[in-house]
């Protein structure tokens, strides 16, 4: 894809203003946006990446070659089914938004019926650390594509699947250890401040990450597969720890319940008591044990 592509985002808040800063550097001249929200931020902001700010989704969608929305997730939907009125047979719409992914699939429906391409995306990092640089995950049927085209003016993405909704479910799933850890680190960090403890437990947690994360998630899934019971009494004593100090131990007693259920599995007894090496052999067994064939099919709704 040439440099004059012309791109059109819909929202410009953070995510569209880091974007477009970058695309602009990299010789992208034909920006182009539309947001509900005409405040004086937005117009400067729009100044500095060099991007034109139109009076509609109509306007938007006959300027531009490809169209990214970077609006909240809660209005995704209803922005999609807004502009699928004037998007253009083989025209491209980039939902960035990280849905859910069924509305996702939805979306995907109601633009493949209009003959324009749709791709779910999700952003992987901080847009003011990596600006149109950041990861960004797509997935859907013309992903490899809109991949291709939007690599070759400077930007940073990758497919992860062909079915709608599939990079959204990257960035929830990620979600569920980033923002739970962020959690579990407030609850420690309350304890340890008001035991005057901070460095020493900052600095043995460090030494769990020593050999890097790959290694950390092989020793901690493997090792829980077979000591889950056991570190059940000494979550429940933590808990009761931050009782005691009038903190309420929300995410440790979520971990008790969490490690009460994976000691009910039995691995213990699959695994003959042995540590298995990674968290990729305890998959392996979650899945001879029929633990992933009591979840919904995953392509009933599709």
């Amino acid at each position: 894809m040439q440099k004059d592509v012309s791109i059109g985002f819909i929202g410009f808040g953070e995510a569209g203003f880091e974007i477009a800063k970058g695309l602009r550097c990299e010789g992208v001249t034909r920006m182009l946006l539309y947001d509900s929200a005409r405040t004086d931020l937005l117009e400067n902001r729009a100044a500095e990446a060099g991007v034109e700010v139109t009076r509609g989704l109509k306007a938007l969608a006959e300027k531009s070659d490809m169209v990214l929305s970077v609006v909240s997730p809660g209005v995704s939907v209803e922005v999609s089914r807004e502009l699928l009125k004037y998007l253009k047979q083989g025209q491209f719409y980039l939902d960035l938004t990280s849905s859910f992914p069924e509305d996702m699939k939805a979306v995907a429906a109601m633009i493949k019926a209009g003959g324009a391409h749709f791709v779910d995306g999700a952003m992987m990092g901080a847009l003011p650390v990596h600006g149109h640089k950041v990861l960004i995950y797509v997935a859907g049927k013309q992903a490899e594509t809109a991949a291709r085209r939007l690599n070759a003016i400077g930007m940073n993405v990758k497919v992860v699947g062909s079915e709608p909704g599939q990079a959204s479910a990257v960035k929830l799933i990620l979600s569920v250890a980033t923002k739970g850890f962020g959690s579990i680190l407030l609850e420690m960090l309350l304890a340890s401040h008001y035991f005057d403890v901070d460095d020493p437990v900052l600095e043995a947690l460090e030494l769990f990450y020593t050999k890097g994360l790959p290694a950390y998630i092989d020793r901690n899934v493997g090792s829980s597969a077979i000591y889950a019971g056991r570190r059940v009494v000494e979550m429940e004593a933590s808990a009761k720890l931050l009782e005691q100090i009038g903190v309420d131990p929300i995410m440790t007693d979520a971990t008790v319940a969490r490690l009460k259920w994976l000691d009910s599995l039995g691995l213990p007894a699959f695994f003959k008591g042995q540590v298995p090496d990674g968290y990729r052999e305890v998959l392996t067994a979650w899945e001879q044990i029929g633990l992933f064939a009591k979840m919904p099919d995953r392509t009933q709704s599709e």
